[in-house]
């Protein structure tokens, strides 16, 4: 397991992550969201919505991972999409996408 997928566990079990599409929405509309991971092998369509909703709230979407990768670094089962609330674990955890996606 990289990195990224430490930083999102301790992000968790800090209380600082929501996890699937109605958490993370919930999250965009409440303003608490700092960045959102969505899965490289989510659906064309929930892929969209959750990168509209970024754009609409002023948030970044980064695609990362896959959904097994994503659910297993959470202690979940697969999940698709997850939001950083904390501003601290964002900054970390988009550095961290950018320097693997380079």
């Amino acid at each position: 397991m990289n990195n990224i997928y430490s930083l999102l566990g301790l992000a968790y079990r800090a209380g600082k992550i929501a996890w699937g599409y109605q958490a993370v929405v919930a999250a965009l509309r409440s303003q608490k969201v700092e960045l959102v991971l969505l899965a490289r092998d989510s659906s064309p369509g929930l892929k969209t919505r959750i990168l509209r909703f970024c754009r609409e709230y002023h948030r970044q979407g980064l695609l990362y991972g896959h959904k097994n990768e994503l659910g297993a670094a959470l202690g979940k089962p697969p999940c698709a999409v997850v939001g950083i609330t904390d501003k601290n674990f964002a900054v970390i955890i988009r550095q961290r996408v950018r320097e693997v996606d380079v």
